[in-house]
C-alpha cells in the first residue's frame, strides 16, 4: 500500500539534512530505512484521505475580465455567472465580489500570483458559503497583491490598481480591486482579508467603509493564512449599515445570550465616550498634518451625534508596527513558506491540493515569488536564526502589553478615534519591483492599523473628508465583540456628519500606468 508518488530519499538527500541540521551524516544515513517506513506511512494516509474524497461539483461559468472599458482601474479578476441561492436571509439579492485570495468554488485563486496560476478550489470557503447561505450572489473575484505581500496596489500579477478617483494613484491593499468594485459601485459588498490593515488601508484610500472584525468572529477557513493569530476576514462596502447584515449572515453571534448584531445595531449611541487617540497621529515622516487635521475635526464632530469626545494615550501604539514585523514574518515563514501555506499546530482546517500546489510552484519556479515575498522569505531565515526566535518571542510578550494597554483605554471611553492610514495615497509607481526593494511605498501605510490585528479589536474606516480631491479615512476601534455599535456610530457620522460622493468617472485610456508586474 506503499506511496510511489513519494520517492525513496537518495543518499544526497539524506546528506543534505544532516548539513542542514549539523547532524551526523553517518547516523542520518543508518537511519535511511526507518525514514522510508515513515514514506510508506504517509503513502498510506495518502491513499486513505482519497477514498473519503467527495465528488467534484459541477462546474460553473467563469469568465476572465479584461482591462479596459468593462474594467478601467485593473481591480477585476473573474466574473461568475451563478445565480446564487434563493431565499429571504439578510443577504438576499445582494452582489458581492471575493478577493482572490479567498477560495471560491470552481473560480481560479491566484493569490495575486504567478506561483497559484491555475489552481481552481473545489469548495468554497467558510465565509462565501455563509454569504450564499444568506442569499448574497457572488458575482466574481478581485484583484489582490501578490501573495498579499503590500498595503499598496502595485504588486499583483494581473498589474496595479488604480484608485478610483484618481486612477494615477494606488488604491490601497491588499484588497485593492475589493474597495475599487465596491467604490464604484459594481458590487455592494467585497469580502476581503486583513493581516496588518489590508481591508482598512484601501477603505481609507477608496473612500469607502471597511471593518476588520473582532478577531475569529468570522470563519478564516479557505482563505489564504499569513500568520494565523493575525489573519482576519474583512469586509468593504459604500454604507455603514450594509455592515450589520454581513455580521449577521457571516459572524458568529456577538456576546449576551439572546443578543443580535441586529439589536446591538440598534442601541442608541448618546452618551458613548469617544477618545481620539493622541500616538495615532503626527508619524514623523509619514503623516499628512492635513489629513491629522481632517480626521481630529471628523472625531470631535462625534459630539454632534451625542458623544463624549476625549483624548486618550496608548503608549505602545507608537511602537505597533515594530511589534507587527517579527511575528507578521517569523509567522509567515513558518506558515506560507515553510509549511506550504497549512501552518502546523493547531486543529485546521487545512487543505492539502492547496499546499501541495504552492509547494510545488516554489520547488520549481522560486523565480516567480514576488520580491515582496523574497524581502519576508530571506529577512525572517536571517533574523529568526540570528536571535534564535528571541526577538519574536520578545514581540509576543510586548503585544500582550499593548493589548492590555488598549483594554484600559478603552475603559475609559467606549471607542477609539484616530486616522485610518497616515497619508493620503500615492502615486503608482512605474517600476513597481524598484518601489519595493528601494521604497517603503509596500508598507508605509500599517502604521496605525497593525495595531489592532495584534490586539484582534474590531476596527472600522469610515470616509471623513478629502485632502486634495482624495479620500480620508477616520478609524474607529472597539471592545470585542462591539462590531456593530461601531457601524451604528459610523452610520450616523454617515448620516449626519459626511457622506463620501460616489469617485468621478474616468476614461480607461488615461489612467493607470504600463506599470511592470512587482516581482
Amino acid at each position: 500500500m506503499s506511496d510511489t508518488s513519494i520517492p525513496i530519499f537518495t543518499p544526497a538527500e539524506l546528506a543534505a539534512v544532516a548539513g542542514r541540521w549539523g547532524l551526523d551524516p553517518g547516523l542520518v544515513d543508518r537511519l535511511g530505512p526507518a525514514i522510508d517506513r515513515m514514506r510508506d506511512t504517509y503513502g498510506r494516509v495518502r491513499e486513505l484521505a482519497a477514498e473519503g474524497r467527495p465528488p467534484e461539483p459541477p462546474p460553473i461559468a467563469v469568465t476572465r475580465v479584461p482591462r479596459g472599458p468593462d474594467d478601467p482601474h485593473g481591480a477585476w479578476l473573474y466574473r461568475i455567472d451563478d445565480p446564487g441561492r434563493p431565499g429571504n436571509g439578510p443577504l438576499a439579492g445582494r452582489t458581492v465580489t471575493v478577493k482572490e485570495s479567498i477560495a471560491v468554488r470552481g473560480v481560479p485563486m491566484t493569490l495575486g500570483s504567478r506561483l497559484m496560476a491555475g489552481f481552481v478550489p473545489g469548495s468554497d470557503s467558510a465565509v462565501v458559503g455563509r454569504v450564499r447561505d444568506a442569499g448574497g450572489v457572488v458575482v466574481g473575484t478581485s484583484v489582490c497583491e501578490d501573495l498579499c505581500y503590500s498595503g499598496s496596489s502595485f504588486t499583483s500579477a494581473h498589474g496595479p490598481v488604480g484608485n478610483p478617483w484618481d486612477p494615477r494613484r494606488s488604491a490601497g491593499g491588499s484588497s485593492s480591486g475589493a474597495a475599487v468594485l465596491v467604490a464604484t459601485g459594481q458590487a455592494d459588498y467585497g469580502i476581503g482579508t486583513d493581516h496588518g490593515g489590508s481591508v482598512r488601508n484601501p477603505a481609507a484610500w477608496c473612500g469607502v467603509f471597511g471593518l476588520k472584525p473582532t478577531y475569529g468572529i468570522v470563519e478564516y477557513d479557505g482563505a489564504m493564512p499569513t500568520e494565523r493569530t493575525l489573519d482576519h476576514i474583512g469586509v468593504l462596502t459604500r454604507s455603514a449599515a450594509d455592515l450589520v447584515a454581513f455580521l449577521e449572515a457571516a459572524a458568529a453571534p456577538p456576546g449576551g445570550e439572546h443578543e443580535s448584531y441586529t439589536g446591538q445595531y440598534a442601541r442608541e449611541i448618546t452618551g458613548l465616550r469617544a477618545g481620539i487617540l493622541t500616538e495615532g497621529f503626527g508619524w514623523p515622516g509619514r503623516s499628512d498634518p492635513r489629513l491629522d487635521d481632517q480626521v481630529r475635526e471628523s472625531a470631535w464632530a462625534l459630539e454632534r451625534l451625542g458623544l463624549t469626545v476625549s483624548e486618550v494615550s496608548v503608549p505602545l501604539h507608537r511602537y505597533g508596527r515594530d511589534i507587527h514585523l517579527p511575528i507578521s514574518i517569523e509567522g509567515g515563514l513558518t506558515t506560507v513558506f515553510e509549511s506550504r501555506l497549512q501552518g502546523n499546530n493547531h486543529f485546521g482546517p487545512y487543505h492539502p491540493n492547496f499546499g501541495e500546489t504552492f509547494g510545488e510552484a516554489l520547488a520549481r519556479r522560486p523565480e516567480d515569488i514576488p520580491v515582496g515575498g523574497v524581502l519576508a522569505l530571506v529577512g525572517a531565515t536571517l533574523l529568526r536564526d540570528a536571535t534564535h526566535g528571541k526577538v519574536m518571542a520578545y514581540a509576543q510578550q510586548l503585544r500582550v502589553r499593548l493589548r492590555e494597554q488598549v483594554g484600559r483605554a478603552l475603559r475609559e471611553v467606549d471607542l477609539l478615534v484616530l486616522p485610518s492610514v497616515p497619508m493620503p495615497p500615492h502615486p503608482l509607481p512605474a517600476d513597481p519591483r524598484e518601489a519595493v526593494i528601494g521604497t517603503d511605498l509596500p508598507f508605509e501605510m500599517h502604521d496605525n492599523n497593525c495595531v489592532f490585528n495584534l490586539t484582534g479589536h474590531p476596527a472600522l474606516s469610515v470616509p471623513c473628508g478629502f485632502v486634495d480631491g482624495l479620500p480620508v479615512g477616520m478609524l474607529l476601534v472597539g471592545r470585542p465583540g462591539t462590531d456593530a455599535r461601531l457601524v451604528r456610530v459610523a452610520a450616523e457620522f454617515e448620516e449626519r456628519v459626511f457622506r463620501c460622493p460616489p469617485p468621478p468617472r474616468h476614461d480607461p485610456d488615461a489612467g493607470l500606468p504600463t506599470a511592470r508586474s512587482g516581482r
